[in-house]
């Protein structure tokens, strides 16, 4: 048995599309011990098919209109009891029992590690710059108690949330442990989104990354790049 107890997070918003089979697999994984799941304002059905799953190990939360993933992740882990926070994307194909004991394993060496998992490269951006896109992987395991030292700077991170989590890590001199998961495949932006919405989505998620990297309260930098958004809705 694994030494400790398990949450597992999925943050979505309008990811009805991919997000039935891995919680199906998570709900049924015997070393999680409970799944929590935030629907972040979705618009589709993604609110619908996680009311449909029925696992006492399951507790789904809705979040009335859209705040983030950062809010939806720090919502998430206030509410979790794992010692462990296990996380996965919600919009990925071929998601398999097997990548949540990759995940877990280095940790029942050394709880300090953090581990993040390195997807099956899909598109041609994705291949060109897989050696400095790995750490930004949103499936990644690491000890809770990491996490809630930085958890007030999380919840207004926006799509920065894994440069935060890197950063407080890497402060703290823990080790980074890449785990390659065999045939899993993130959802390309493409496949969402009209090409428009997909430049201005890609935009403001990197703009919420660097963000972090630099000054979080830096409304500048943010302006700046809401600036091309909005041209390029025009």
């Amino acid at each position: 048995m694994i030494p400790f107890s398990v949450s597992a997070i999925v943050c979505a918003y309008n990811e009805a599309k991919t997000i039935k089979p891995i919680l199906e697999v998570l709900v049924n994984h015997p070393k999680i011990d409970e799944v929590i799941t935030v629907d972040d304002g979705s618009k589709d059905k993604t609110w619908k098919i996680m009311s449909e799953i029925k696992n006492n190990k399951f507790f789904p939360i809705h979040h009335p209109k859209n705040l983030g993933k950062g809010a939806a992740v720090a919502d998430a882990v206030k509410k979790s009891r794992g010692e462990i926070l296990l996380f996965v994307d919600a919009d990925l194909y071929n998601f398999h029992p097997a990548h949540v004991d990759l995940l877990l394993n280095p940790l029942q060496i050394d709880d300090s590690i953090m581990t993040i998992g390195v997807r099956e490269t899909g598109s041609l951006f994705e291949k060109n710059f897989r050696t400095f896109l790995k750490s930004f992987g949103g499936e990644r395991a690491i000890h809770k108690r990491y996490l809630i030292a930085v958890l007030k700077r999380v919840q207004k991170s926006g799509y920065g949330v894994e440069a935060v989590i890197n950063f407080n890590h890497l402060h703290r001199k823990h080790k980074i442990v890449y785990i390659p998961l065999p045939n899993l495949i993130h959802k390309a932006k493409t496949e969402k989104h009209p090409i428009y919405k997909y430049i201005t989505e890609y935009i403001k998620e990197n703009t919420e990354v660097i963000k972090q990297y630099f000054d979080p309260e830096n409304k500048v930098l943010e302006g700046f790049f809401n600036q091309i958004a909005q041209k390029l809705r025009v």
